[in-house]
C-alpha cells in the first residue's frame, strides 16, 4: 500500500465541501480562495471557500458595493 505525505484538507466554510490535496497541487490556489469581509462593527472576518461559493460571495459583494456607493453619494447637497 502506497503511502502519501503532506496532504491538506480544504473545506469550505460556507457548502462544507472539501478535498485532500498535496502539498503543491495547482487546485490549492485555483478551486480555494480565502475571502474577507468586515462587518457593520469593522471587524474582519475570514472564510476559505471553494471556487462555486466564492463567486457567489462576489456578486454579494457587487451589491454590498452598489448599495454603499448610493448611500454615499445619497448624503450630498
Amino acid at each position: 500500500m502506497a503511502k502519501t505525505t503532506n496532504i491538506t484538507k480544504y473545506t469550505c466554510d460556507r457548502c462544507h465541501d472539501s478535498a485532500y490535496l498535496t502539498d503543491g497541487d495547482p487546485r490549492t490556489s485555483s478551486d480555494w480562495h480565502q475571502i474577507k469581509h468586515t462587518t457593520a462593527d469593522g471587524v474582519t472576518q475570514e472564510a476559505l471557500v471553494c471556487t462555486s461559493c466564492q463567486q457567489e460571495f462576489k456578486k454579494l459583494a457587487a451589491t454590498q458595493d452598489a448599495a454603499y456607493t448610493a448611500w454615499l453619494t445619497e448624503g450630498k447637497d
